[in-house]
């Protein structure tokens, strides 16, 4: 078995995630804002589970920052193969999966707490970072909490536009190929209005973020212009006189 590496004044962070990215951009973020010098912290980055153990030999270990999204072998994996340590490691999850499910089964996995990325800014997770000696958390309230704020930007998430035709003469929503109008017999010339379509929280989670609801707003074009009836009598006697 290889020596750990560890030093008195640093705390070892291992961080595991597969977005380069990120990766690129935290690391950016501590080296502007010097935490490493200022807090004692020695990050170690790692893309994969196998990587992951192989620091776990190698470091002790103060807290994993993990992904449940990994390529090859999951974040779930990994949290059980590391309750077989002698020594038990905080685990904060950081992760993209917000279903209700996910969240419910890494909670049953039993770590310290769990982040949205779409909720949690880079710098709040730095200030969570270097606050954690040992403080766990009520995953039970963590849970709540998430769910409400995961129905919130799910309701502004399932909000879309979609393209369509209207009728310029009696302004029949049309589907974007028709060349005619079904109810007026209208040519149609290309002409697509937007629409914005707000789908409920319910219909959101039944169709995958794209469920649409009957209260749509259309936007407002010019529509075509009829001729007065007196004008269109006077080019009809105009044209028979001739």
């Amino acid at each position: 078995m290889e020596s750990i590496k560890t030093t008195s004044k640093q705390r070892n962070i291992l961080f595991i995630d597969s977005d380069k990215e990120l990766i690129h951009n935290f690391q950016d973020y501590l080296e502007h804002h010097e935490i490493k010098e200022k807090y004692g912290l020695n990050f170690i980055f790692v893309g994969s589970v196998k990587e992951a153990m192989k620091k776990i030999v190698e470091f002790k270990i103060g807290l994993i920052i993990l992904e449940i999204l990994l390529p090859v072998i999951n974040g779930y994996y990994f949290l059980n193969a590391i309750k077989k340590e002698p020594t038990k490691i905080p685990v904060i999850i950081y992760t993209r999966l917000k279903g209700p499910q996910d969240l419910a089964k890494m909670a049953a996995s039993e770590v310290d707490n769990i982040f949205v990325k779409q909720l949690m800014k880079m710098e709040d997770l730095v200030q969570i970072i270097v606050g954690h000696e040992d403080q766990k958390v009520e995953l039970d309230k963590v849970l709540l909490e998430l769910q409400s704020q995961i129905k919130s930007i799910s309701d502004n998430e399932s909000q879309a536009k979609l393209k369509v035709t209207q009728c310029p003469r009696c302004h029949m929503i049309l589907t974007r190929d028709s060349k005619f109008c079904n109810n007026c017999g209208q040519k149609i010339f290309k002409t697509s209005k937007t629409i914005q379509a707000k789908s409920t929280s319910a219909e959101f989670v039944a169709k995958n973020e794209t469920a649409p609801t009957s209260s749509t707003e259309v936007e407002s074009k010019p529509v075509l212009e009829k001729k007065p009836e007196n004008e269109v009598k006077k080019e009809k006697v105009t044209t028979k006189a001739k």
